[in-house]
């Protein structure tokens, strides 16, 4: 029978003192270390970048203006800038104080994440490997470390799946837990619009289930009251300007790798895309067992397996593949592996809980050894390589654009502005991409040693260059990756008349960028050609 939650938060306390029963205590101790520690492993080692230099742009405004750069941005809601220009007035700039705010909700995730086991009712083991597999995870350890919103929203959500399954298990009339969701819930969404996913598959779940559907959807429609403000001001801004190419319509149309590869990003694969295929064999087989029987079984509330399962399945699976179809249907995809990593932990734990109660007992163990492994490798293989090794690179996630500009700077001491920097953004999936990194990084570091001499100009390629350029001098900035070259860069400059100097490189990794000083023939005080 599903263990009743009670209205009082005493129960709770003693769900989290379990864990330090059934297996030695040491064990617990050391599985969240290793959670907290990699997650403040070389936090401070990069510079901010592309998506975190656009939202301390944001948040270094006042008030007024950071909520009109929001609006205008269209893509997120505002929390997360709310927070970090508070964040920034108790501590200032440093690159470690700014990066503890997401850092500090990564953390925090363990919390919510075992009061969730508790009232699933997980064993200590199913716990324990859950948590491992959480802990070592590089996309949740990446995410942790950005400055952006996802980490917040991973920590809302997960704190909202543990205060459902409270309101959904709750006797009476649930009030006291309907509130608390709420209120969470609220919080998520004006984290991410992605949370609203997470409050519709809570709708999906009690329609299913046919539980407190009217005391929910009274929940939902002051949610909608709440949002609808911000809302107003978004949709208005998007049309203003056409809609949501300008800014959404570099993400391209996912495709059935794309969705294998997200899954394959929450094991933590390893090697060649056969490899990745046989890991998520390992990670989900055991699934097709546990559903058979509690199919069996029957899918009643009171079965507790049926409850887990269900839930925990719709979270993992539903919010990818409908945003998966919907992508597939419009113009417009919707489709970035960061924003579905509310999806992880759920899944993960779903993982843990499927491998053991694979019913033979010798077979149950080895896969749960081959699960850790595999996990613990693929962490491993992260902390080396950032991701770089198996989902592409992040273009610009880990360059040093602090020192890129200064050195800019430095080399154009002695010159005027405006002094305009071109990027050129490389080819890669179907879509033009990395110029905005280039610029955003490069504009929030000018700022910030108080150079305002430069203008950052998007062009597509390099013959863009040569069509807005005007004479006199000017940069050209690039992402040179693996799998890509632009062509011709220095040869089609010089045919067209340009003089160029010594390239500037930087490279972290799959990572680098070229910055090349150009000057017109016609402009006096030429340096010599490379």
């Amino acid at each position: 029978m599903l263990r009743k939650s009670s209205t009082t938060a005493t129960p709770q306390i003693d769900k989290l003192s379990d864990y330090t029963v059934g297996l030695p205590a040491l064990t617990l101790v050391f599985l969240v270390t290793i959670f907290i520690a990699l997650r403040i492993w070389h936090v401070t080692a990069y510079s901010l970048w592309g998506g975190e230099a656009f939202t301390m742009i944001g948040s270094r405004q006042n008030w007024s203006g950071m909520f009109s750069y929001i609006i205008a941005d269209i893509v997120h809601p505002p929390l997360i800038y709310i927070l970090l220009k508070l964040w920034i007035g108790l501590g200032g700039e440093s690159v470690l104080w700014l990066k503890l705010l997401p850092d500090l909700f990564g953390i925090a995730m363990v919390v919510p994440f075992f009061l969730l086991c508790g009232e699933l009712n997980l064993k200590s083991s199913e716990t324990y490997l859950a948590l491992l597999l959480i802990g070592v995870n590089g996309y949740l350890i990446h995410y942790t470390q950005e400055l952006r919103m996802y980490s917040m929203l991973a920590f809302w959500s997960l704190c909202s799946f543990w205060l459902f399954v409270r309101y959904f298990k709750s006797t009476g009339t649930g009030v006291r837990e309907l509130l608390a969701l709420t209120l969470v819930n609220l919080l998520a969404i004006y984290s991410h619009y992605y949370g609203w996913l997470v409050v519709g598959t809570e709708l999906l779940f009690l329609l299913i289930w046919r539980r407190n559907v009217a005391a929910f959807s009274l929940s939902l429609v002051f949610l909608v009251m709440c949002f609808s403000p911000w809302a107003y001001f978004v949709i208005r801004a998007a049309r203003s300007i056409g809609g949501l190419e300008r800014n959404l319509g570099w993400i391209p149309r996912p495709d059935i790798n794309d969705l294998l590869s997200f899954y394959a990003t929450l094991i933590g694969p390893i090697g060649s895309r056969y490899v990745k295929l046989l890991g998520l064999i390992l990670f989900n087989a055991p699934l097709l067992p546990w559903i058979w029987r509690t199919i069996r079984g029957g899918l009643k509330p009171e079965n507790e397996d049926a409850v887990s399962l269900s839930w925990l399945s719709i979270l993992a699976f539903l919010p990818v593949i409908m945003i998966y179809l919907i992508s597939q249907k419009y113009d417009q995809a919707l489709w970035i592996d960061r924003y579905f990593i509310f999806v992880a932990a759920p899944y993960l734990i779903l993982v843990s809980i499927a491998i053991h109660r694979w019913p033979h007992k010798s077979m149950r163990n080895v896969w749960i050894l081959l699960i850790a492994l595999w996990s613990v490798a693929a962490g491993v293989i992260d902390l080396r390589t950032n991701r770089i090794a198996w989902s592409g690179p992040q273009l610009g996630s880990r360059l040093d654009w602090n020192s890129m500009a200064h050195q800019i700077s430095e080399a154009e001491s002695g010159q005027q502005g405006p002094i305009k920097i071109y990027t050129v953004p490389v080819f890669s999936k179907g879509q033009l991409t990395g110029d905005w990194a280039i610029s955003t990084s490069l504009d929030y570091y000018f700022d910030s040693i108080h150079d305002e001499r430069f203008e950052m100009v998007y062009v597509n390629d390099v013959q863009g260059v040569v069509d807005s350029a005007e004479d006199g001098h000017f940069w050209i900035a690039y992402f040179d990756i693996i799998d890509w070259r632009p062509p011709y860069v220095v040869k089609m400059l010089t045919e067209n008349g340009y003089s160029v100097g010594e390239a500037i490189t930087y490279k972290q990794l799959n990572n680098q960028v070229i910055l090349i000083p150009v000057w017109h023939r016609s402009a006096s005080g030429l340096p010599r050609r490379n």
